[in-house]
């Protein structure tokens, strides 16, 4: 991702996103859903470790981040985005 992508997706992190790919406990992929782009690609980056090579984030029409853009994005605003919306 350039820099100019990493700009936009975090200008974007309001908007819904559903994540996929996350293997749960019982075996099964379950998307998950209910989270805002900044909320997803912080689970994806901090909390779904174990399973997350695989996680990917589709937002808005045609839109999706794979694990590793999620990690290019939160390298660069972690913090912003754990911080709450104005």
């Amino acid at each position: 991702m350039t820099p100019e992508d990493r700009r936009a997706v975090f200008s974007h992190r309001q908007i819904a996103a559903i994540i996929k790919g996350i293997t749960q406990e019982d075996g099964s992929e379950t998307p998950i859903t209910g989270k805002s782009l900044g909320e997803a690609i912080l689970f994806v980056s901090e909390e779904a470790a174990t399973s997350s090579a695989s996680a990917h984030v589709i937002y808005g029409e045609h839109h999706s981040l794979s694990y590793t853009d999620c990690l290019s994005v939160y390298r660069d605003y972690g913090a912003a985005l754990r911080r709450p919306p104005n």
